[in-house]
């Protein structure tokens, strides 16, 4: 958990910076390194898009996430609830914490300091992560240092099944969940660029329901 806990350390101070130093960044630069930061993020969406072995399986588990997500209405929700604390901090929450959490180096840090108790990956996340919640933070506001506790919450989580399942998850499994995550970072940095706006919270949904469309399509002998 060292790495979950660094991680989520990073962005609460990077954050805090942000908040500090929000009224000394120029808006000029806040929206040019908003940009960029949007634009890294759709890069490293479509590379992790390449990934994806079985477009099928990740078509359906986004479809019925999508659904599922729409019924249960946790990005509304989530948001609204964010929103007293500030107009517009259920949004920055959200993407926040969708740009902190869903990625292959989230999946695979965790992983690796589940199973081999290696925080390294994630350390390393963690530094990047405080810059960006520094930039982020100063343009968007205090949602952003909200998503640290999303950032302790989720990992942690991730870190924890990790190691409580071994090594029951296979490669191909962690190469299609980051092949669909890549999906969903793609979504986020055409949100964050105010290209297309997203329901982000209730495509999260897809992610989870990965590994059963997965196991239905292989034991009904789907052949992609």
């Amino acid at each position: 958990m060292l790495g979950t806990l660094f991680n989520a350390v990073a962005v609460a101070i990077g954050a805090s910076l942000g908040l500090a130093l929000r009224s000394r960044v120029p808006k000029s630069l806040q929206k040019t390194v908003f940009s960029a930061i949007g634009l890294f993020t759709l890069f490293i969406g479509v590379d992790m898009m390449g990934s994806v072995s079985r477009p099928i399986a990740t078509f359906v588990a986004l479809v019925l996430g999508a659904s599922f997500g729409h019924w249960v209405g946790l990005d509304q929700k989530v948001k609204h609830a964010a929103n007293r604390l500030g107009e517009g901090e259920g949004a920055a929450l959200v993407q926040s914490t969708l740009l902190f959490c869903v990625g292959a180096m989230t999946l695979v840090g965790c992983m690796q300091d589940g199973l081999r108790g290696d925080p390294s990956i994630l350390l390393a996340k963690g530094t990047m992560d405080l810059f960006s919640a520094l930039f982020l933070a100063a343009t968007m506001g205090r949602g952003v240092l909200f998503s640290a506790l999303s950032v302790l919450i989720i990992q942690g989580a991730l870190t924890l099944s990790f190691s409580v399942l071994g090594t029951g998850i296979s490669d191909a499994l962690v190469q299609e969940l980051s092949g669909l995550g890549g999906l969903l970072l793609l979504a986020l940095g055409l949100d964050l660029l105010r290209i297309r706006q997203f329901s982000l919270l209730d495509l999260i949904w897809s992610l989870p329901l990965l590994p059963l469309v997965l196991w239905i399509m292989d034991i009904t002998g789907f052949p992609v």
